[in-house]
């Protein structure tokens, strides 16, 4: 039977194999070492002419990898490797496998279209080193070698050359445009010109300053020269403000301010002056029924100053009115309702809304200039429910920059205005609000980072030593070396924070070092932070090695690498890496290892760790029985199994942090800390297992809160006082923890002094308090902002300086806080209850109860703890139920029912609920600083956290 070829035009098999033509040594060569192969992946045969000609035709390649695209002669294998045949051919007539596996006489044949077929034997196989001809070195004298030329810097980066303040500006001038103030219906009826406005505001300011006087003159000595000094004192006054006026518009305005000012001051001379021209100023206070010319003045100055100050307030209901006709054109006339930048400096006051730019000023955000500043307290609220509306519009519509201007221009919220940014794609712009104005810089890098611009990027991950992410966008950006010197930037920083499983990580998959890996995952077995994930990550590293003989390793970590007290552990680590990577060799070793650590156990009368057996014997159906059979035969002994932590056996924490912070979720608490200036975190049960994590930022100067809501989810919040990259952690379940946890700290939240709490579904919000109006602010889980709304109160509030940290609550469709001396109920229709806790001071904490079925609440103040049920029907106010005689600097919590937990600098003090009010029961002092408060899973206890880490159990009943 005769083969042939016949030809495709599409590959009929992947290519194994190439033909290089020609019979040049170099040429070969250069093209293998353009592949990039290791030598030892390669087999190579000389091929010749023909059957009648010995010349090498070519070189015949067969590769043990992928070849390159480009290979010109690519060719493919056929019966099991046997023979090769160019990948776009087929063979004719078809045969079957075994059939043409029996024709085939050499272990290699090559089928060239035009040489015919090439039989290979073993020993044909070719050497490389065989190609190169060294000859012997030549005495060559080389001191008179020059240095040549320096080679040019290699290419680092290219860079996009960013845009400045004011090109972002005139880029978004064209997206609005401005209307003149005589095309505008309604507000632009009667605007008065430059100079009118001047005359207004001084008419303003005089006829303030002149009140201000004529209220000082009654209490100078009586005497007529009074009146005149009162004139001198107008004139001079009103020259100055002239003054200042004409300053601002030039000196051709002064002619036509100076006959206007004089009319002014005459009249109103004159029309307090005339009648009393023949009265003479008593030297005593004298009863009469009639008003005296100072008293008329002042009533005629007030009633001048009222009336400008109805125009203004008739002009923001104009405002108003205008948003439901034409918000296009009201957003032109829209006053700022706050902001960090406002108010520097006072502008001349006017009757009338100015025009205004709607475009976003990024330049504009930190400079603000002088205003006309307008009573808003009772206008604020329902404007920021028309900004608020027209800004959710202009996102719905697609305009974002739009957006962004009501969000920063009108509202001063720069977080929502950085959103809208993103949103709409001008990731650059967010990114400056985030970093400039909000001083978010991991906000900034994470809005850089999906914008595509990873050049900039990474700079601020760096910036903020976040090495493994600005390795992994130089890795994208094909910066391999600077993205391995990053690497191992964080392998260093990992290392220094005691954090062995996300070193190993980094060196085993970015690195791809599995040795070095191996070497720290050892090294953390030995240690005591997280040992059994370093042990089982180690064994995971292993078996990503083809050639790794996991049962070998387990017997070595058995016999040179673990204690006596972690025979135990690795039985349960082997139990997990068996049904993960499972292979006789390995079951067979950890069973044996298995027999000899329970069995010892078992020897010395710890009976409870036989059911671990069961994980070794899987076709073993009898084996849990079996074992249950044999510990309930023996006779009775202390066991060692796990039960509740009593008061002495509580754990005590890493003692090398100081723990600042601690929660309760569940039957399971978390606790935070720091050391070296970076966070630590540790989960524990009330079992006495304690697991720690790490974060790497420098929190020098940071304040750190833990925020957890066990009714509105599984997430707990690091609420920070400056905005710090903080990876999320989850902490999964397992069989020390019935339920998975996640702790994070999202970047975009707004910073302190915002308050936040947890929202059901996996939403969180915000609340801001300014004079009498709260803006809340609420987030999806992923960090998308929803339109804010506002609470207007009956009262303004002055908060005063913000302590950290501050309590916000979310329960059934009600916030709950406090603000300054003030309890403050709201809701989101605008259903609010502000209540007066303290006088001339501020509340200081608020907890609240889970063990009533009705909200409560404890507020401490400095002179009373009060007792707060917003749902009874008989009193909603807050009532005083402790007077306590010394300061709650620490955590506060119920811990029952009826029973309360408060910490000062070195006590715990324990009340009971009786009769209304709360009684002290008991007094602990403690050798540390408490820290939290923490419930257990026994109803009667709960515990305390100090400083050192130390945690002491206490009986809530009477000792």
């Amino acid at each position: 039977m005769l083969l042939t070829l016949s030809y495709h035009e599409t590959a009929q098999r992947p290519a194994s194999a190439a033909f290089l033509r020609g019979s040049d040594p170099a040429a070969w060569l250069r093209e293998l070492s353009r592949w990039n192969l290791p030598i030892h992946q390669l087999a190579c045969y000389l091929v010749p002419e023909s059957i009648r000609s010995v010349q090498v035709a070519g070189l015949f390649v067969v590769a043990a990898a992928p070849l390159p695209a480009d290979v010109l002669e690519p060719y493919g294998a056929e019966a099991d490797g046997r023979l090769f045949v160019p990948v776009q051919a087929t063979l004719w007539p078809a045969t079957a496998p075994d059939e043409l596996a029996a024709a085939l006489l050499w272990p290699r044949q090559l089928l060239h279209p035009s040489i015919g077929l090439v039989g290979f034997d073993t020993e044909d196989e070719l050497s490389l080193v065989t190609l190169l001809d060294c000859t012997a070195p030549r005495a060559t004298d080389w001191s008179r070698a020059r240095p040549g030329i320096v080679p040019k810097p290699r290419l680092q980066q290219v860079r996009v050359l960013a845009p400045t303040v004011a090109e972002v500006l005139e880029s978004f001038q064209s997206d609005v445009g401005t209307v003149p103030l005589a095309q505008l219906p309604g507000l632009a009826k009667n605007q008065p010109g430059s100079v009118r406005k001047a005359f207004n505001s001084l008419r303003h300011r005089l006829l303030t300053a002149v009140l201000a006087m004529i209220r000082w003159l009654p209490g100078l000595p009586a005497a007529p020269v009074v009146g005149v000094l009162g004139m001198v004192l107008l004139v001079v006054m009103a020259f100055a403000l002239l003054a200042s006026v004409v300053s601002q518009l030039g000196q051709g305005s002064l002619g036509g301010l100076i006959v206007p000012l004089t009319l002014l001051i005459v009249r109103i001379w004159r029309s307090f002056s005339n009648k009393d021209a023949n009265q003479t100023i008593p030297t005593r206070p004298v009863t009469s029924a009639r008003p005296g010319i100072f008293q008329r003045l002042e009533n005629w100055l007030g009633g001048r100053i009222d009336n400008l100050e109805q125009k203004r307030q008739n002009e923001i209901e104009r405002l108003l009115r205008l948003f439901s006709e034409n918000t296009e054109e009201a957003l032109k006339y829209a006053i700022p309702l706050g902001g960090p930048y406002q108010d520097r400096g006072t502008a001349p006051q006017s009757a009338r809304l100015g025009l205004r730019s709607t475009n976003f000023n990024l330049g504009g955000l930190g400079g603000g200039g002088r205003v006309d500043t307008w009573n808003l307290d009772a206008y604020r609220h329902n404007l920021g429910l028309q900004y608020g509306a027209a800004a959710t519009r202009e996102i719905a519509a697609g305009r974002f920059k739009k957006a962004a201007y009501i969000y920063a221009h009108l509202l001063g919220d720069y977080q929502n205005a950085a959103n809208a940014l993103e949103q709409g794609g001008f990731y650059r712009e967010a990114a400056a609000l985030h970093k400039d104005h909000l001083r978010n810089l991991p906000a900034a890098a994470k809005c850089l980072e999906h914008g595509g611009l990873l050049l900039e990027a990474a700079e601020i991950y760096t910036e903020l030593r976040e090495h493994e992410k600005a390795g992994d966008l130089y890795q994208l950006l094909g910066q391999t070396e600077l993205a391995a010197r990053h690497y191992e930037r964080g392998v260093s920083l990992f290392l220094g924070n005691q954090d062995h499983p996300a070193a190993a990580r980094l060196l085993a998959d970015k690195l791809a070092d599995a040795c070095r890996a191996q070497t720290v995952l050892l090294d953390g077995w030995a240690s005591s932070k997280q040992p059994e994930v370093c042990l089982r990550q180690y064994f995971d590293v292993l078996a990503a090695q083809s050639a790794a003989n996991l049962s070998a390793h387990v017997q070595q970590v058995f016999q040179q690498h673990t204690s006596a007290a972690q025979r135990i552990p690795l039985l349960q680590v082997l139990a997990t890496v068996n049904e993960k990577h499972p292979a006789p060799e390995l079951l067979t070793a950890s069973r044996d290892i298995a027999y000899e650590v329970v069995g010892t156990e078992a020897t010395a009368g710890n009976m409870a760790y036989l059911p671990l057996l069961r994980h070794f014997l899987p076709d073993d159906r009898l084996i849990s029985a079996d074992c249950s059979r044999f510990a309930s035969r023996q006779p009775p002994r202390p066991l060692a199994t796990s039960k509740l932590l009593s008061s002495s056996s509580a754990p005590q924490l890493d003692a090398t942090i100081e723990w600042i912070s601690a929660v309760t979720h569940g039957h399971q608490w978390v606790a935070i800390g720091t050391r070296d200036n970076r966070l630590h975190l540790a989960r524990g049960n009330w079992y006495g297992h304690v697991e720690y994590h790490s974060w790497l930022a420098d929190m020098s100067g940071v304040y750190v809160l833990l925020i957890a809501d066990e009714q509105h989810g599984n997430t707990i919040l690091l609420r920070t006082s400056e905005a710090v990259v903080l990876e999320t952690k989850r902490l999964p379940r397992n069989k020390y923890f019935s339920v998975a946890l996640t702790v994070e700290c999202p970047s975009w939240l707004p910073p302190w002094p915002a308050r936040v709490c947890l929202l059901p579904g996996g939403m969180t919000a915000t609340a801001h308090l300014q004079a009498a109006t709260i803006t809340v602010q609420r987030y999806l889980a992923g960090g998308q902002g929803l339109p804010p709304f506002y609470a207007q109160l009956a009262v303004s509030i002055d908060a005063g300086e913000q302590e950290w940290p501050d309590e916000l609550l979310y329960r059934d469709g009600y916030y709950y806080s406090c603000w300054g001396n003030y309890a403050v109920r709201w809701a989101e229709k605008g259903i609010s209850q502000v209540h007066e806790v303290a006088e001339d001071s501020q509340a200081f904490q608020m907890a609240w109860s889970s063990y009533t079925p009705k909200l409560q609440l404890a507020v401490f103040t400095p002179f009373n703890l009060l007792l707060w049920e917003p749902h009874q029907r008989i009193s909603k106010e807050p009532l005083p139920v402790y007077s306590p005689n010394f300061m709650v600097t620490g955590d506060m919590q119920f811990v029952s029912a009826e029973h309360l937990v408060m910490l000062d600098d070195s006590t715990a003090v324990l009340l009971r609920m009786q009769e209304q009010r709360y009684e002290q029961i008991r007094l602990i002092e403690l050798e540390h600083i408490p820290v939290a408060v923490l419930r257990t899973i026994n109803r009667q206890q709960f515990a305390l956290l100090e400083t050192t880490g130390r945690i002491t159990l206490h009986q809530i009943g009477d000792e």
